[in-house]
């Protein structure tokens, strides 16, 4: 109960602190620097080890970038992996009866079902060329990224009722990788006059160096930890909430 109090209070807290602040440089007459929050999705599609084992994924994320009048920008950003299509139609062949079922303790097939997870996280840097924009502040950019990641394979027993896939056994078949990652993307970003439409969109190209972390593999029966070489390459939009500096350094949200 004190938790849930203390948490509401610091979400009104942060509610009332941008609800109070106000921009005050215009973004029209000239390049100026600009923190920013981000809110960005993504749609991918797989490549090289990663297609083999997943289908196409959403990613859905948070950041935070710095611009400086130069235009550089450096940023920080994390993001939560989910994909619904799971290539492995063997992960659990060790414990299937002869139709390929998992059968529960009862002596019914059991209801498995699988989703992609994962995770990236990242630090950025790019540079804004102010081309096809309403200002200096907008155009054409390229970022470039070193992050990491990992994905595993979800598994869900509905009921819980087979016991070689509870809490602590799945860990032997989900697949978890995790691995350094680079990064490259290309699109355009908008910071508009009045400062209510700020955004970017672009192509995004992720490299993942991974590698499997379980110990064990019970399907293959075996210890195992192969080198990854994981792509994800797609589209990828964000919503911009800038602050804008006033002279006196402080920070205000529009």
């Amino acid at each position: 109960m004190k938790f849930n109090l203390m948490t509401n209070n610091i979400f009104l807290s942060l509610l009332i602190f941008q609800c109070n602040l106000f921009a005050q440089e215009s973004v029209s007459e000239g390049g100026i620097r600009i923190p920013s929050i981000n809110i960005n999705a993504g749609f991918h599609d797989p490549g090289a080890d990663l297609e083999d084992r997943f289908g196409s994924s959403f990613m859905l994320g948070v950041g935070f970038q710095y611009k400086h009048e130069n235009n550089f920008y450096l940023g920080v950003e994390a993001s939560a992996l989910l994909g619904s299509e799971v290539k492995e139609s063997k992960a659990f062949e060790i414990i299937t009866v002869d139709d390929g079922d998992v059968v529960d303790l009862n002596g019914n097939i059991a209801t498995v079902r699988m989703w992609e997870r994962g995770g990236h996280g990242q630090l950025i840097l790019g540079k804004i060329f102010p081309v096809l924009g309403p200002n200096e502040n907008s155009g054409v950019f390229f970022q470039i990224g070193v992050g990491y990641l990992f994905h595993k394979i979800r598994i869900e027993d509905i009921g819980n009722l087979t016991p070689p896939l509870n809490d602590h056994m799945k860990k032997g078949y989900d697949r978890l990788c995790m691995g350094y990652t680079s990064s490259q993307m290309i699109g355009y970003r908008h910071f508009s006059n009045n400062r209510k439409i700020n955004f970017y969109v672009g192509v995004e190209f992720i490299q993942a160096f991974t590698e499997d972390v379980r110990a064990y593999d019970y399907n293959m029966q075996s210890a195992y930890r192969d080198k990854r070489l994981d792509l994800l390459n797609g589209l990828k939009f964000g919503w911009t909430l800038p602050l804008f500096q006033k002279k006196d350094n402080q920070y205000y949200y529009h």
